[in-house]
This record gives structure tokens, sequence and C-alpha cells, in this order.
């Protein structure tokens, strides 16, 4: 589940039940063999014998003994902990500026004259009224282990980091999401120990192999959104996943943490700077509490499995 999904709550229940079922149903069935059954591609785990990923193969997720002599790089299937994940991060995975109230935009995104979607169900209506969605958010009490930024349709998804695309899966909302693996870390079948991810884009412009640039198009913001899309407005949703040791659930964690150091300023005050333009367009402080994030875009250093659930 990630911010914003689908305007009505018995979809979010449903989706939710489903996705936390998967997460949770390896911890009661067999030990993970090759060929059987998996929750989310990307992720990895120890066996006996070996490592094995959970890749999709003929449309179905399975596990697939990992070959730890096919790449180059860091070939290790999990890390121990998010402080292993590197600092690298170049942009949010679009072309943001400080908000400019002369224009009314942000970079490539708009505030002025932006209306959320609104319904008769109040919760539904919380759930749509931020133009950037926070890591850790509660939004009908799911956690969202990802951030989400709202932008015209039309909008290019840049690269965050420099890495190789080492996953490419199609979605659900029948877009895709195009997963970076940063310079350092190796292609593994399905995935990647991390993956800078950008969940939530239209016609990509990369495949599975390729070498990318921080700045570099991916595709277009999706559109999958029809209550957005009725307001001319797409969303890319982006992530930092990793494989942690120990665990065959697909965890994620605090993006803003890992802020390449010689852009971390920078970045910080153009999401502090959007954050209060959209305070100031709709005349709502209550939309973001800047104290409640440390650091920006974060309500929690928790990381956050894909069951919506933190743990310190």
């Amino acid at each position: 589940m990630r911010l914003i999904r689908l305007g009505s709550i018995a979809v979010i229940s449903a989706l939710c039940a489903v996705m936390t079922a998967a997460v949770i149903a390896p911890a009661v069935q067999a030990a993970p063999k090759p060929g059987a059954k998996c929750p989310k591609a990307g992720i990895a785990v120890h066996i006996s014998n070996g490592d094995l990923r959970c890749v999709k193969k003929g449309g179905k997720l399975v596990w697939v003994k990992i070959d730890s002599g096919s790449s180059s790089g860091s070939s290790s299937s999990s890390i121990t902990s998010n402080a292993s994940i590197p600092k690298v991060i170049q942009n949010w995975g679009l072309a943001l500026g400080p908000y400019d109230a002369a224009s009314g935009k942000a970079g490539v995104m708009q505030l002025a004259g932006v209306t959320p979607p609104t319904f008769s169900n109040p919760a539904d209506t919380a759930a749509y009224s931020r133009i950037v969605g926070l890591y850790g958010d509660v939004v009908q009490g799911i956690l969202e282990p990802q951030m989400a930024f709202i932008a015209p349709l039309g909008t290019s998804v840049i690269s965050m980091v420099d890495g190789t695309v080492c996953d490419l899966p199609q979605l659900y909302s029948n877009d895709y999401s195009v997963r970076v693996a940063p310079t350092g870390i190796a292609c593994m079948t399905g995935g990647a120990t991390v993956l800078f991810e950008h969940e939530h884009l239209i016609n990509p412009l990369v495949k599975v192999g390729d070498k990318v640039q921080a700045g570099q198009r991916l595709g277009t913001v999706s559109d999958y959104n029809a209550n957005w899309k009725a307001k001319g407005m797409g969303m890319i949703e982006t992530g930092v996943f990793f494989a942690r040791a120990g665990s065959n659930a697909p965890w994620h964690a605090c993006l803003a943490n890992y802020l390449a150091p010689s852009k971390k300023a920078a970045m910080a005050n153009v999401l502090t700077s959007i954050e209060n333009g959209w305070i100031a367009v709709r005349n709502d402080p209550s939309l973001y509490s800047l104290t409640a994030q440390n650091p920006i875009g974060c309500l929690t250093q928790d990381d956050i499995t894909d069951s919506n659930t933190g743990v310190k």
C-alpha cells in the first residue's frame, strides 16, 4: 500500500489485507525453496545451501536460486541494517525547485491553482490533501513506506541516483516501477540488496540492465489515479528498498536519510519550500508539521515493511 492509492476505502482495505497476508504467509508455511511462491520481487533469503531471490517468472512470483558468481560489484544477498544504504540521492525523482509564488510552481510541480479531489467521506478527502506524501505518514491506519509527489500529467520522472536498472516490474495499476541499484551494488536475479524505487510511472524509457545517471529521464508520472487524473495531475512514489539479513520481508527506510552530502542542504530546502508553499496555497497550516519531520520528508526513523508496519 502507498499514499493516495485509490479513493475507495473498501478497495484500500481489500488490497491491504491481501498484501499483509502475502508478507505474513511465509512465516507459517514451509521454508522457501526454488520454484515456490514468494511475496515480493527483489527480496532475498538465506537457506542452508545458498540464497534465494523472489523474481517474477511467467506472471508468477517464485523463489530462484542466486548464482553468487553471476554479477559484479557487491554480491551479498542482504544487508544487516539500513546503515549500509549509501547516501547517494541527488534529487527527489522530479526536477524540483523552491516554490515560486509568482509562477505558482516548484520546478516541475504546480502548486497554485491545484485543487485536491474531495469526497463525501472525510477520511478519503484527508488522504488526498497533501501534494507531497511523507514517509511514515499514517493514512487510514496504514503506514506509508514511500514518499509521493503529485505533478501535472506528462511530467518527466528522473533517476534519483547513478546506478543500474535491476528491476522494472509492471504493477497492479498497469504502470511501472523503475528500481535502480546505486553504483557499487550489483544487480542479482530480480533485484539487488538496495534499490532506489521510482514507482508508478508510465512510458518507461529504460530496461533492466541499463546504466543510468542521476537526473536521467526514466519515464512519465503515472495517470493511474483517476481522481488526480481528473484534476490534470499524475503521481510518482519514491523510496528505498533493502533486503534485510534474516528477514524475507521487503523493507523500506526513510528516503531523506540517504541524500548525497553535497545535495542534502539544497534538497531539504526545496522540500521545505514546497510544503510551506502548499500550506500557503491551501491556507491550511495543518497540512504539514515541519517539526514532526526529522529529517524533512520523514515522520518516523523506523524501517517499514510492505505489510505497512514499522520496526525501530
